[in-house]
């Protein structure tokens, strides 16, 4: 190559020789910026993986927790509650009538009439004392002829004092009924409180708890259902960032095809016109003009890699940002979800509480009863104990009636001097007749007994139940037990939600903040384009006026150089190049590269 140029292309080689030394590093300053940021991609590409794992955990925890709230085990469990503590309370319902206490009333009152009566009889064993003796007087008064008279005398004593004997037995039975029939009612009273109690317990549960409790599944179930949409929402935004890292290998390729271009052009200057390494051109105008529109083409190319650097990581940074909202919003529902399930005074816990205080009414109620069965057993012996002692008594009466006959006939045929005896025996056997008059109304004072007695029958009956209520307290335990494992159970998914989503928002916010790393590349290439976008008005200058730019054979190299279609587009745009391939792109703002950006 001449050093000696014709007066016209000595300013255009030295405005093509001052492009060259521009050019020397120019691109190894670039590249060096974007390679010195390789670890921060690393970092970043790390981070974007690990927020992938996270959020497929996240959405994981979420399902389950949307299972667990959308489940039928919360129905099924409050279904069964439900229904436990609507028989219950019906049960319940069956308050002791008024009339069993008039029934018991009725028997002590009968023990009162019993006591009564049996004081009749005590007058009636002087009456019988009284004439004893005075048939042994008379006995004794006739002699030989009243002997027989004195067995008479020792047969009514003795048997009035088997009827005293048995009076006695009446008479303490009658009191002990009387006081066992007011136990008894006041046990009564006590039961009809304890089931209303118990009644009003189960229909206030049902009525308030539960329905708040079915709100209370409504809402987690919903919320649930919500985090779970969002999680998965947020699984596919996290991947979506991931796919977007893709630009970084675009932009290393961008970028180091402008380099390689630049070194490319500097070399045609230092070569020179008619040779290999300046393409051969005829002289420095035309070498200037390759080069030109060699320089225009990496200044678009150099531009385009940053603009869509800064687009890619401004698009990346809005994407964290709004997936860390979304995050943080999943945790305050999750939060929110599981403070509904474990907070103090909450529906669960008020439901348990109200259901102790249930059981307790039933086992206080089942005491009460094994009580009532007590008295009634007390108030069934006293009658047979009575019944026995009156029938022993009638069988005296018919004793004594058998023997006054006995000693009348014996007294008429004694004669006159058996006239008395025969008075005494008449009376006698009056008083037997008498006293059989009082044990058929004590009978039927005992037989209305057992007959009101009847009528209390159910409650001694009920009282044998006594299991039922207790297996009826551990069914409501077993099934409040299960509703709080099941809302534990939800309460520890949500917190698990809440803590992995929490997290994961926190580390996103770190990573958005990190991506500051970006201004200092974007800085260098726009240094660069700076320098060529000078250097194009440098050669601009010192060409002829309206030169365009050369179709050097180098261009046609370079475009069948890239592998990217973003390349190409840029290349064949910037030197109003129309070829099939960017044609057949042209189906949207950045063809069909868009996607990795």
């Amino acid at each position: 190559m001449s050093d000696i140029l014709p007066e016209d292309n000595a300013p255009i080689a030295e405005s093509a020789r001052f492009c060259a030394r521009e050019l020397d590093g120019l691109g190894n300053r670039f590249l060096k910026s974007f390679h010195g940021c390789e670890q921060d991609f690393l970092r970043l590409g790390k981070a974007l993986d690990g927020f992938n794992t996270a959020a497929v955990a996240v959405s994981r925890e979420a399902s389950e927790l949307a299972e667990l709230t959308a489940g039928d085990a919360v129905g099924n469990a409050s279904a069964k509650l439900a229904s436990n503590l609507d028989r219950l309370g019906r049960e319940c319902e069956n308050a002791i009538a008024g009339q069993d206490i008039s029934n018991l009333d009725a028997i002590a009152e009968v023990g009162s009439k019993l006591t009564a009566s049996i004081r009749d009889f005590t007058r009636l064993v002087k009456h019988l004392s009284m004439l004893g003796i005075a048939t042994r007087i008379e006995s004794a008064r006739l002699g030989s002829h009243g002997l027989g008279f004195s067995t008479l005398a020792d047969d009514v004593e003795k048997l009035a004092g088997k009827i005293a004997s048995s009076s006695e037995v009446i008479s303490r039975r009658a009191q002990e009924l009387t006081s066992q029939c007011q136990e008894a009612a006041v046990s009564l009273v006590d039961m009809d409180q304890a089931r209303k109690s118990c009644s009003l317990s189960a229909l206030d549960l049902l009525e308030a708890d539960l329905d708040a409790l079915d709100s209370l599944t409504e809402s987690s179930r919903k919320t649930a259902a919500e985090i779970a949409d969002e999680a998965e929402g947020m699984v596919q935004s996290v991947s979506a960032a991931v796919l977007s890292m893709q630009f970084h290998d675009i932009i290393r390729q961008q970028l180091e095809h402008v380099a390689e271009a630049s070194e490319e052009a500097k070399a045609m200057a230092v070569d020179g016109p008619q040779t290999q390494g300046g393409h051969d051109a005829r002289d420095w105008a035309e070498l200037a003009g390759w080069m030109k529109s060699v320089l225009v083409l990496q200044q678009s190319q150099l531009g385009n890699a940053k603009d869509r650097f800064a687009e890619a990581m401004l698009s990346l940074g809005t994407s964290l940002r709004d997936i860390a909202i979304r995050v943080q919003s999943m945790a305050t529902q999750a939060g929110s979800v599981a403070n509904q399930e474990t907070g103090q005074g909450g529906v669960l816990g008020q439901i348990e509480s109200e259901v102790r205080r249930i059981s307790q009414s039933l086992r206080d109620y089942a005491g009460l009863q094994h009580k009532m069965s007590s008295v009634m057993n007390d108030v069934g012996n006293s009658i047979q104990y009575m019944s026995s002692s009156v029938s022993e008594i009638e069988e005296v009466g018919s004793e004594i009636e058998l023997i006054a006959l006995n000693a009348s006939v014996k007294a008429a045929h004694t004669g006159e001097e058996g006239k008395a005896l025969g008075v005494l025996a008449s009376a006698i056997q009056k008083l037997s007749v008498d006293a059989r008059g009082q044990t058929d109304t004590i009978m039927e004072l005992l037989a209305s007994v057992d007959s009101t007695s009847l009528t209390l029958k159910d409650i001694n009956k009920d009282a044998g139940n006594g299991n039922v209520f207790e297996e009826a307290v551990a069914e409501l335990d077993n099934e409040v037990a299960n509703l709080k494992s099941l809302g534990e159970r939800s309460a520890f998914s949500a917190n698990r939600v809440q803590t992995l989503a929490s997290q994961l928002s926190d580390e996103i916010e770190n990573t958005v903040q990190s991506l500051e790393f970006q201004q200092k590349l974007i800085s260098s290439m726009g240094e660069a384009e700076t320098v060529l976008s000078r250097l194009v008005l440098e050669l601009d200058a010192v060409l002829p006026a309206g030169a365009a730019l050369s179709q050097s054979p180098k261009l046609r190299e370079m475009l069948d150089r890239y592998t990217m279609d973003a390349e190409r587009l840029v290349h064949e745009n910037a030197l109003g190049i129309t070829s099939s391939a960017s044609a057949e792109q042209d189906d949207g703002e950045f063809g069909g590269n868009v996607e990795l950006f």
